[in-house]
């Protein structure tokens, strides 16, 4: 088998972009109905890579609801006369959203590579999903065997068939290969914020990056007598940009507008005044558009315990109209080691939301 796992099939914008990884260097498209896709490269093909994300349309795939992963190893590149193995082949189905009543979804968050508990947490449910979403913190990244890790676990769920929601978490951002998180999950060139469309839903996919100031000691930021500098993070000037993106997006004419994103960027944090209480102005902005596009829910990760903020609620930093879910519980001691996510059903014009642990379910709220 040259696969080192099952693909991932990501939603981003109008388009998917499946991410495939192979046990050795080689060359990797994908084929969809006669046609062959790439990783875009200025024409020069990768060799010397075991991972692709190949960018293709949404349309195309969901109509033909079938995609082939084609490879060849490398043997040796070079200048001239470069030499590969024979082409191997493999066909997955794929599941694209096209009902518009009695949809499933499932999310994850905070699953911090306790991929055994995440797994549990979804129960039995997996096999009646129609899209995963998963909110952020697979964890911090030290080694490529981190991001593989990560793949083989979207892909072991999702089994390469089922569209997948991927947001970067603040955990997401951390270690000596964090930057390369664009070479294999969802993004706009290096922009990790976009929108996304699935059948008749659509949505935005929001980025935080970090939970303190750029200039926090945790970051390698500092003041070194004269003035405050920045560490290994900028996300400050990042989240402007993200408010600009925001201010440029239409209102979507389609059956349901939500929002993703790790951090809740209205309750950044439940430490009022700590140095987890950052950008309330900027995040005031995020919300105001939000407020414009039209947002029937959003959901987050990051706190580790549940919480369903509406109007009016004291924990609020930011006041807004959509309810916000935190459906993303985690219990990390020895003994009790256990993760919640959120099972999330649309049927008959009412969403409801499930905090589930394997057999255990408990709703959350129903719109």
């Amino acid at each position: 088998m040259f696969l080192k796992c099952n693909p991932t099939v990501f939603v981003i914008n109008d388009e998917y972009e499946i991410l495939v990884i192979t046990q050795k260097n080689g060359l990797i498209s994908v084929e969809i109905g006669g046609s062959i896709y790439y990783p875009e490269n200025s024409g020069v093909l990768y060799s010397e890579r075991n991972f692709a994300k190949i960018r293709v349309p949404q349309s195309l795939l969901d109509k033909s609801k079938k995609y082939t992963v084609v490879y060849r190893e490398t043997i040796n590149r070079k200048a001239y006369f470069s030499q590969f193995g024979i082409e191997k082949r493999r066909e997955f189905n794929f599941k694209p959203l096209e009902k518009t009543d009695d949809i499933k979804a499932y999310m994850l968050a905070d699953v911090h590579y306790r991929f055994d508990l995440a797994k549990a947490a979804m129960g039995n449910r997996l096999a009646d999903v129609d899209f995963l979403i998963f909110n952020g913190d697979i964890g911090e990244v030290e080694t490529v065997a981190h991001y593989e890790e990560a793949a083989a676990f979207t892909g072991e769920l999702s089994r390469g068939e089922l569209p997948v929601v991927f947001v970067r978490g603040n955990h997401d951002t951390r270690g000596r290969l964090a930057e390369r998180y664009a070479d294999y999950f969802p993004a706009n060139g290096q922009k990790t914020y976009f929108t996304f469309k699935l059948g008749g839903l659509s949505g935005v996919a929001l980025d935080c990056g970090e939970d303190k100031p750029d200039n926090h000691a945790e970051y390698g930021g500092g003041y070194n007598g004269e003035k405050v500098y920045n560490g290994s993070n900028a996300f400050e000037p990042y989240r402007r940009r993200e408010l600009e993106f925001l201010k440029s997006l239409k209102v979507q004419k389609t059956d349901l507008f939500f929002a993703v994103c790790h951090i809740c960027p209205v309750c950044a944090t439940l430490k009022k005044g700590s140095c987890f209480d950052i950008e309330r102005e900027l995040y005031s902005a995020w919300n105001a558009q939000l407020e414009r596009l039209g947002t029937r829910f959003m959901l987050c990760g990051h706190e580790h315990v549940e919480l369903v903020l509406t109007r009016g609620d004291e924990r609020n930093i930011i006041d807004h109209s959509y309810p916000v879910i935190v459906g993303s519980k985690c219990d990390f001691s020895d003994e009790n080691a256990r993760i919640w996510g959120t099972y999330i059903t649309i049927r008959g014009g009412k969403i409801k939301f499930y905090l589930t642990s394997g057999s255990d379910e408990r709703e959350l709220l129903t719109l």
